[in-house]
């Protein structure tokens, strides 16, 4: 709570002032009959401030700069208190008793916070501190507000060095490698406390430059007199600013002053003149003070900074020129000579920092001539061995000789032994090795290969390592985003450009700009290629963008001639070739300028019959096929619903769905299927909207009660804890929530499962699921999906009617029948919300087509206006829809506004033909004019403000920018940033403060009265506690957070044994047994082989290794040397540490698509449909029929006994190999449950 001080008296400076504060309203609160008995001090915080300052009515406390006001100066106070209740007690207690201070015969006059009306809340983050924190008497405040004091006054700095540490002549040194000299009148470093910034600054005639390090990125500092080393866990944040100082001035430069300067602007290192050189020492800086003076100031620093420790350490300057442009020539003259794959770790080398090049030439000596299948493994654990040795200050640098290539020998011998055991066969299917390079405005970082979903280029070249995903990014490796402070306009074309229009020398070859997907757009991530044969055809970028088809009718335009291209590279699953005869045309339907069939067409059942098959080749487990596929055909890209009256194998194409001629392509690709309905969520923007349109709060709030209720019990047994996930879409990549389910019927009794890495999954639950609801206000809803929407081909459907018929796997058909709310995420206009009569069941002879339909929501083509339409500009080529059931959130129909209708922004069009190089330009102005979440945070500021909430006309014109903006990459027209609506009040409601702590000085946070401030202010923000994995616990971190696991028994940085009492293996056996009671088909599952355990020993190893490169490069916490994400988190598909929510979002997503192939892989290697086509097995799964488990004559239920015996076989050595592996191995607990799980399902198949 926040309490506002005035009447102050003027006797005092404002740092006496604020001391005299603390003492009197410590004497209040610490004594009784505030302080209760048992109860220990609470801390509070005072600020004092003038009654001119322009923050003086600001909620935020930060840290506190002390000035030396004049007594006469009028003053005010804010006090902030951890709680509600105390700062209630402490108001009630200075009305009895006032509170004096200096003898002032006038009390000091106390009240809550208020602006504007508004009750002001204390940012959440200031209430974590107090709570977390002691109080400190004034003697303690005093002596670090005189430390706080010296971080406000510039320490003069004379010299910037970036190198290396380093030996030299077997004493530690430092490679200086390129220096900057600094004017002695205006370089200086100074601290931004509030932002947690180092500034490095210097001023010339034209321009200031500054070097911003993030604090959190220090790894280490060393000190020496008159010098420091700051060792970095990566490059700091370089800026220019233009003065305004005129060109005639000619006396010193004064130090920069915001007032005297123009934007703060981007830039990509300094200097120019050795660019080479730059991106591999930019993360090691010697700074020299001007003086000792400067020096002692600096190491002085203990408390108000939060630096690392210093460490006083002396280094020998040297200048050893590690990075000669000759060397790094000699480096790039030597990787022609291997293949791309085994060149791209060595190039990793280099950019990663994990060895100099004299060392890594040495490398390239060793390897000439090893196999490269050899080589590429080796150098991979060499990386990922080195690396872990050699963490923080080493960087592989002060390594000698010998230990280095003894790594390296030790993979090759390693590597060569794993060629001899069945290598796994990744490439050929829908899966490849993904190689990505990300560039950051310092430097290049280079990843993989992961294995990740493929896409239809890829796979007609089939020559992946020709192919590089690209990244443009941050330096954290996040997305660059524009920001009124920083303008990244010339960073984008000195930086970026460049290598989308010139190219990039990689692996000793040339890769050039080949184009990007939609969402690869959003992610600002592109595809480059290295030119290559295919047979004796040269393909190059050009050459491939040529072949996929005919975009003269876009050529023009250059968004939408990169959208077009676009298509081909969406992640997708070949299913089959069709014939030129199999692909026919119909018309849309269309009305009144309304398209009805927007995007979808049809598809037979024997097609669909051939594509189910061909999709699950090698799946012995049954599954409902899907009646309606999202696809890419040539040109044609949408939807395709099932059309039983359409006979043979027969796809039938819209003008909608034509997007460019591609005659001679007729791959049907699959970018989607639908075999389950999705769980319907609400969420902010949703249930602003339905507030608005008359549903009471109450509802939401007895909604959320009930899901929190949920989550509480969710621990209780297997079953429930699989029930939440499922509801939550948590673990699906690994098939947790199944693996529960069939647990829990194994245990027989329901009880939990004595495995600490399922209780840290349990603990990642219900930590997510509770900050899901307070900061997403994603509630998950009964009788609801979330489900695609295709047409009513058969015309039977009345205007605002939908037919939907939901099936999830095992459980029976359910025909929606009634009304029904329908949106479409985002709900930001008033009229996105549509009330709908859902017809039930439906007589096949009436209406053949729409009652196949299953999973999905079909729309009426009749009225005067296409309903998806209607939807937030919605269409029917792959859009998703909720469709609401709960009575209680259907709203009246009354209360239902006109949907939105908008006219499309004209299309910027150029006066020739558009090359590649405009789709460059267009992919870097997208990068920084992309405002949709920007538009819709501010529509969500503004509707909480206004009485009439998203009615309001402001709200209405934000709906429309949004909808231009999401248009974006099809019109390449941007929104102009000014045109956005300002809030009436600047404050914000405290449902939309951050879940991390980015705050910023004057963000100001009130209660909000309206439903979303409620659902917010039920979940105290102490519930939802910090979660720490098992395998990075340690004494500091102990010490500054409570750790929910109480009952773990050890925190020493390893999971327990997998199944410690062989409970679960015993359990297993005796099913086994029951389900096979014959003793040779049991025996067969049991028995063991040598060479089988050794196989799937060896998957286990080359899966811990794949996992734990996808949690290290998603891993939202870059500031901290190795760190990656939990093994749990990755087994579960969170991300649970604090971050900015597009960081979050980006990473999650990479996350749940790299983690759904791996496990998908795992999987299919575990059961072992390859190994069906040896001579041991008769029978092979891809002879199976479409319905996996069927009925039939006795040689085909033999030969599903005999895939069932076969599949458990496997997964019983899969789970004993994990068992008896050392529970420290990351990937281990993954391994063994992802095997539990195959084996669970087959023995509770009917």
């Amino acid at each position: 709570m926040e309490v506002y001080a005035r009447d102050l008296p003027t006797a005092g400076t404002q740092l006496e002032t604020k001391l005299a504060l603390i003492t009197a309203v410590s004497q209040v609160i610490h004594r009784p009959p505030v302080l209760k008995s048992n109860e220990i001090r609470s801390n509070f915080q005072v600020d004092v401030r003038p009654l001119t300052h322009p923050q003086a009515h600001s909620h935020l406390q930060p840290s506190f700069h002390p000035t030396h006001t004049n007594r006469s100066q009028r003053l005010i106070a804010t006090l902030t208190f951890p709680t509600s209740e105390l700062g209630h007690r402490f108001l009630s207690a200075v009305v009895r008793n006032p509170v004096k201070i200096f003898n002032n015969l006038s009390p000091i006059q106390f009240e809550p916070s208020l602006r504007n009306g508004r009750r002001i809340i204390p940012h959440p983050q200031l209430i974590k501190s107090l709570k977390d924190s002691r109080f400190k008497e004034t003697t303690e405040v005093i002596q670090e507000l005189k430390e706080l004091e010296l971080t406000q006054k510039p320490i003069p700095i004379s010299l910037i060095d970036f190198g290396r540490t380093c030996q030299h002549l077997n004493k530690p040194a430092f490679s200086s490698e390129y220096t900057l000299c600094l004017p002695s009148e205006s370089s200086q470093l100074t601290f931004d406390i509030d932002q947690k910034f180092i500034l490095l600054t210097w001023t010339t005639q034209e321009r200031s430059k500054k070097i911003v390090i993030q604090l959190q990125t220090l790894r280490k500092i060393e000190a020496c007199s008159p010098w420091v080393i700051l060792e970095l866990a990566r490059p700091p944040q370089f800026e220019e600013l233009v003065n305004k100082i005129p060109s005639y001035f000619t006396g010193p430069l004064p130090p920069l002053d915001k007032h005297d300067a123009g934007p703060r602007i981007r830039v990509h290192g300094y200097p120019h003149t050795k660019a080479d050189v730059f991106p591999f020492v930019n993360n090691q800086i010697r700074i020299q003070f001007a003086s000792e003076t400067a020096f002692q100031n600096f190491c002085s620093l203990k408390v108000a900074v939060p630096l690392p420790k210093i460490i006083s350490f002396s280094r020998t300057i040297v200048e050893k020129d590690h990075y000669d442009p000759e060397r790094i020539k000699a480096i790039h003259e030597n990787l022609v000579c291997f293949t791309i794959p085994v060149a791209f770790q060595i190039e990793s080398l280099l950019h990663n920092s994990i060895l100099l090049p004299y060392q890594i030439l040495r490398v390239c000596q060793a390897l000439m001539g090893i196999d490269e299948c050899v080589a590429e493994r080796a150098l991979v654990q060499f990386i990922e061995k080195y690396s872990e040795n050699n963490q923080g200050t080493k960087n592989g640098l002060q390594a000698s000789k010998p230990v280095y290539l003894q790594v390296l020998q030790e993979a090759l011998k390693a590597s060569a032994q794993e060629a001899n055991l069945n290598h796994l066969k990744i490439e050929g299917g829908d899966s490849f090795p993904c190689r990505t390079v990300t560039i950051t405005p310092t430097r290049l970082s280079l990843q993989g290969p992961q294995i990740e979903q493929s896409n239809s280029i890829l796979r007609l070249y089939q020559q992946t390592e020709n192919f590089l995903r690209v990244s443009l990014a941050d330096e954290t490796g996040h997305r660059l985003r524009a920001s009124r402070e920083v303008e990244i306009h010339h960073l984008l074309r000195n930086r970026y450009r460049p290598f989308l229009t010139k190219g990039m020398i990689l692996c000793g070859r040339k890769f050039e700009f080949l184009g990007y997907s939609n969402s690869a757009l959003k992610d600002h991530q592109a595809w480059f290629v290295c030119p290559f044969y295919k047979g004796d055809q040269l393909v190059t970028a050009a050459s491939i963008r040529a072949k996929l088809g005919d975009f003269s009718k876009v050529i023009r335009i250059p968004a939408r001639y990169m959208a077009r291209i676009a298509q081909a590279f969406t992640s997708t699953r070949r299913s089959l070739t069709l014939r030129p005869s199999e692909v026919t045309r119909m018309d849309d339907v269309e009305r009144n300028g309304s398209c009805f069939t927007d995007g979808v067409g049809t598809i037979s059942k024997d097609l669909v019959d051939e594509v189910h098959r061909v999709l699950n080749v090698g799946n012995i487990r049954k599954s409902i096929s899907s009646t309606c596929y999202q696809i890419r055909l040539g040109g044609f890209k949408g939807m395709l619903s099932l059309d039983p009256t359409l006979k043979g194998k027969v796809v039938r194409m819209r003008p909608s769905m034509d997007k460019f001629d591609a005659p001679d392509s007729l791959t049907l690709d699959i970018a989607g299927t639908f075999t389950k309905p999705l769980v319907a969520y609400l969420n902010r923007p949703l249930i602003k909207l339905l507030e608005d349109l008359g549903i009471p709060s109450e509802v939401f709030l007895r909604l959320q009660d009930k899901i929190i209720r949920k989550v509480e019990n969710s621990r209780s047994s297997p079953k429930l804890a699989g029930n939440l996930m499922q509801q939550y879409s948590m673990g699906s990549g690994s098939g947790m929530p199944s693996m529960l389910h069939k647990l829990s019927e194994l245990l027989v009794d329901d009880r939990a499962v004595e495995s600490d890495f399922i209780e840290e999954c349990y603990d990642l639950m219900t930590v997510q699921c509770l900050r899901d609801l307070k900061y997403r206000g994603r509630i998950p809803l009964d009788k609801s999906y979330t489900l695609v929407g295709v047409a009513d081909e058969d015309n039977f459907l009345p205007p605002d009617s939908i037919y939907v018929c939901v099936q999830n796997p095992n459980a029976a058909p359910v025909y929606l029948e009634g009304s029904f709310a329908v949106t479409r995420s985002p709900s930001l206009h008033p009229g996105d919300v549509r009330v709908v009569n859902a017809v039930g069941k439906l007589d096949p002879k009436r209406a053949p087509r729409l009652s196949s339909l299953m999973n999905c929501v079909a729309f009426p083509i009749q009225g005067e206006r296409s309903l998806p339409s209607c939807l937030g500009g919605g269409d029917l080529d792959g859009d998703l829809f909720t469709v609401i059931g709960l009575p209680q959130l259907v709203p009246k129909r009354s209360k239902i506004q006109r949907p939105a209708s908008y006219s499309p922004p004209e299309m910027r069009k150029l006066d020739r033909d558009c090359t590649i190089a405009d789709g460059a330009d267009f992919f870097l102005d997208y990068i920084s004019s992309d405002l949709v979440g920007m538009i819709a945070t501010r529509h969500l500021h503004i509707a909480d403000q206004c009485p009439e909430g998203t009615l309001n006309e402001s709200c209405i014109k934000l709906a429309e920018l949004h909808s231009d903006a999401v248009d974006y990459p099809k019109t390449g027209v941007p929104v102009n940033i000014r045109s956005l609506p300002n809030p009436p009040v600047r404050m914000k409601p405290d449902f939309m403060c951050h879940e991390h702590d980015s705050s910023k000085e004057g963000e100001d946070y009130y209660e909000s009265p309206n439903v979303l401030g409620k659902l917010f202010r039920e979940i105290p923000a102490d519930k939802i506690d910090i979660f720490i994995p098992a395998s990075k616990i340690d004494d500091d971190i102990a010490e500054l957070h409570r750790i929910r696991r109480t009952e773990r028994k050890k925190f020493g940085g390893v999971y327990e044994p997998l199944d410690s009492n062989d409970r679960l293996s015993k359990l297993i056996v005796r099913r086994i047994k029951l389900k096979y009671p014959s003793s040779e088909e049991h025996r067969s599952i049991l028995r063991f082989d040598d060479r089988l355990r050794e196989e799937l020993r060896s998957l286990m190893g080359w899966f811990g290794a794949e996992l734990m490169k996808i949690c290290k490069l998603n891993s939202v916490s870059t500031g901290q040397a190795g760190h990656h994400l939990a093994e749990s988190e990755a087994f579960l598909g969170v991300i649970i540490m604090p971050c900015d929510r597009f960081q979050k979002r980006t990473a999650l997503s990479r996350l749940l698509e790299q983690t759904s192939e791996l496990f998908g892989f795992l999987k299919s290697e575990i059961i072992g449909s390859s190994a069906r086509k040896t001579d041991e097995e008769p029978a092979e799964i891809d002879e199976l029929d479409d319905n996996d488990y069927r009925s039939g004559d006795s040689s085909e239920r033999t030969a599903d006994r005999n895939d069932r015996i076969f599949a458990l076989h496997r997964a019983f050595v899969a789970w004993t190999v994990a068992t008896h592996s050392q529970s420290n191995l990351f990937g281990t607990h993954s391994f063994g449950f992802i095997s539990l799980g195959i084996l669970l399902n087959q023995l509770f198949l009917d």
